[in-house]
C-alpha cells in the first residue's frame, strides 16, 4: 500500500512538472503578446510575464529551483527590464553571504559532531518516559535547526530516534509501528516530532530557513528596512516557543496520544562515544559557533557604541566561517577545523535561489508593477487587517505544502509587500506572515525536506502526517496571527494600518 501511494505520488508529480514545463513559458508569451493594462508600463507588463514564468516553474519544479532563479539573467536584458549587470547584482547580496557564512558553520559542527554530542547529552537527562523523550528530541532538533540546516539537523536526528524507537520493539520496531504494536503511538510521534521540530527550529534565526534570509533581503531592497540577526529573533524565537508546545501536544495527546505507561532506555549505552570528554577541536569550533552567535546578537549594542564601526551580521558570519579554515585542528599534521572538501556538499543551489528571486523582487519595485498591484488591491482595504492576515497565511499555508517554501516567499513577499501599501498598511504587517507561514508545511511528504526523510523512515504513513500536519497548520496559522499583532510593533517599531513615513513622503 505504501509502495503504491509513492509511485502515485510520483507520478503527480511527474504530470506536474510536465505541464508546468510548457504552461510557464506559453503563460509568458501570451502576457507579452497582449497590450500593458491601463496605468502600468511595458517594462512592469515584461516583468509580470517574467514574474509568471518563473512562478509556474518555481511552483511546478519542472526544472530545478536554481535554474529557474538564473531567468532573470537571460531575460531581463532581452525584455527591457533591465542590463545584466543590474540583475547580477542581487546575486551577491550580503544577505546571501550571511546565509553561506552560516551553512559553512553549520558544516563545523557537523564536522566534528558536537550536535550528535549534544542531542545524546540531552536525551541522558530528559528521562524514559516516551512523552519525556518526544519533548526532548523536539527541543534538541529545533535549537540545532536555529544554526543547521534543517535537512542536515533532521538527518542527524534521524538515526538516534530510529534507535530509541528500536529499543522500544527490538525486534520489528517498524512493522510494530505500522501494524498497531507497542510503537504504533510511539514511533510515528517521535519521527513526526524531528521533522516538524525541524521546520519550526529554522524560523527562529535568520540562517535558519531560506525564506528568512530572503525576507530580511527583501525588506531592505524594496522597502527600505533593515531586519538584524537579533531584531529577527525578537519574532522569531517566540515562534518557536510557541509552536513547539503546540506541536508536542498535538502529536502526543490528540493524534497518536502516545501512553506514558512504557519505559524506554533512550539507549546512551548504543551513543556512548558521545560521552566521552571534548577533544581540543571540538572545543574550537564551540567557541567559534559561541563567539558568533554573541556578536550576531549584541551587534546593534557593538554599532550603537561605535558608530564608525563597520560591523554587519554577514560580515560576522563570513568572519567565523573563515576561522575554521584557518584555526589548525592539528598543528604537527597541517589539518584545519574545516578543510573545502568538507563545504562541497554546501546548498549552493539555495544561493542561487536566493539570487534569482532578489532580482525579481527588485525589478518589481523597480518597474511600477509593485505600485500597480498595489492599487489594483486598493478595495481590500476594507477588510479587517486580522481578516486579511489570516486569509493571506491559509493560502501560504497550503501552497507551500505543494512547492518549496523558499520559492512560494519569493513568489508571494513582493505581491504581499505591495497589497499593503496598496492598502494603506505597512508592508511588515503582510510580508511577515508571508514568510512565517512560508515555513508551516506539515501535512505532506514533498512539503518540507525533513518530512520527506522521516517518511522515508517507513515509520510514518501518509494519512497520520496529514492527520498530525492538518491540526498543526491550523494551529500554525492562529498563532503567527496572533504573534503578528503582538510583536509587529514591539520588535519593528511599526504600526499595522499605517503606511511608514518614506511611503507617504515619495513622490505621487
Amino acid at each position: 500500500m505504501i509502495r503504491w501511494r509513492l509511485s502515485k505520488t510520483e507520478d503527480i508529480g511527474l504530470r506536474a512538472r510536465q505541464i508546468g514545463l510548457i504552461a510557464g513559458p506559453l503563460g509568458a508569451i501570451s502576457l507579452q503578446l497582449l497590450p500593458a493594462p491601463d496605468g502600468l508600463s511595458q517594462q512592469g507588463w515584461a516583468t509580470a510575464a517574467v514574474a509568471l514564468l518563473m512562478a509556474v516553474w518555481w511552483m511546478s519544479e519542472a526544472v530545478p529551483l536554481a535554474a529557474t532563479a538564473l531567468v532573470p539573467l537571460v531575460l531581463f536584458p532581452l525584455l527591457g527590464i533591465g542590463a545584466f549587470e543590474t540583475a547580477a547584482v542581487s546575486y551577491a547580496n550580503p544577505l546571501i553571504f550571511l546565509f553561506l557564512g552560516g551553512f559553512i558553520l553549520g558544516k563545523g559542527l557537523e564536522r566534528w559532531r558536537l550536535h550528535r554530542r549534544l542531542a545524546m547529552k540531552v536525551l541522558a537527562y530528559v528521562g524514559q518516559k516516551p512523552s519525556a523523550i518526544i519533548a526532548g528530541m523536539m527541543a534538541i532538533t529545533a535549537f540545532l535547526s536555529m544554526w543547521v540546516s534543517n535537512t542536515a539537523t533532521t538527518m542527524v536526528m534521524l538515526p538516534i530516534g530510529q534507535s530509541i524507537v528500536a529499543t522500544l520493539c527490538p525486534r520489528d520496531a517498524q512493522t510494530d509501528a505500522q501494524t498497531g504494536g507497542r510503537a504504533a503511538a510511539f514511533a510515528p510521534a517521535l519521527m513526526l516530532a524531528i521533522a516538524f521540530s525541524a521546520t519550526i527550529g529554522g524560523m527562529g534565526t535568520l540562517i535558519g530557513t531560506p525564506p528568512n534570509a530572503f525576507f530580511a533581503a527583501y525588506m531592505e531592497r524594496a522597502h527600505g528596512i533593515t531586519i538584524g540577526f537579533a531584531t529577527w529573533m525578537l519574532v522569531g524565537l517566540p515562534a518557536v516557543l510557541l509552536l513547539l508546545p503546540a506541536t508536542w501536544l498535538i502529536l502526543t495527546k490528540i493524534a497518536f496520544r502516545v501512553p506514558e505507561t512504557l519505559e524506554i532506555d533512550a539507549g546512551r549505552a548504543a551513543f556512548s562515544e558521545d560521552f566521552q570528554p571534548m577533544t581540543r577541536p571540538e572545543w574550537t569550533v564551540a567557541g567559534v559557533m559561541v563567539l558568533v552567535s554573541l556578536l550576531w546578537l549584541t551587534r546593534p549594542l557593538i554599532t550603537a557604541a561605535f558608530p564608525g564601526l563597520p560591523l554587519s551580521d554577514a560580515g560576522i558570519a563570513m568572519a567565523g566561517a573563515l576561522a575554521l579554515f584557518v584555526i589548525p585542528a592539528c598543528w604537527s599534521e597541517a589539518t584545519f577545523l574545516l578543510g573545502w572538501d568538507d563545504i562541497k556538499s554546501l546548498r549552493w543551489d539555495v544561493l542561487i535561489l536566493f539570487g534569482g528571486g532578489l532580482a525579481l523582487a527588485g525589478a518589481i519595485g523597480d518597474s511600477g508593477l509593485a505600485a500597480w498591484i498595489g492599487g489594483g488591491l486598493g478595495a481590500l482595504a476594507g477588510l479587517p487587517a486580522w481578516t486579511l492576515i489570516f486569509v493571506i497565511m491559509v493560502v501560504i499555508v497550503y501552497l507551500s505544502e505543494l512547492a518549496s517554501n523558499t520559492a512560494t516567499a519569493a513568489v508571494f513577499l513582493p505581491v504581499a509587500g505591495a497589497a499593503a501599501v496598496g492598502i494603506g498598511a505597512a508592508p511588515l504587517s503582510l510580508t511577515l506572515p508571508v514568510v512565517l507561514a512560508a515555513s508551516l508545511g506539515f501535512m505532506l511528504p514533498v512539503a518540507t525536506p525533513p518530512n520527506a526523510i522521516v517518511f522515508g523512515s517507513g515509520y510514518v504513513t501518509i494519512p497520520q502526517m496529514v492527520k498530525s500536519g492538518f491540526g498543526l497548520n491550523l494551529m500554525g496559522v492562529v498563532l503567527i496571527s496572533a504573534l503578528t499583532y503582538a510583536l509587529v510593533i514591539p520588535a519593528f517599531g511599526v504600526v499595522l494600518n499605517e503606511l511608514p513615513q518614506w511611503v507617504l513622503a515619495a513622490p505621487k
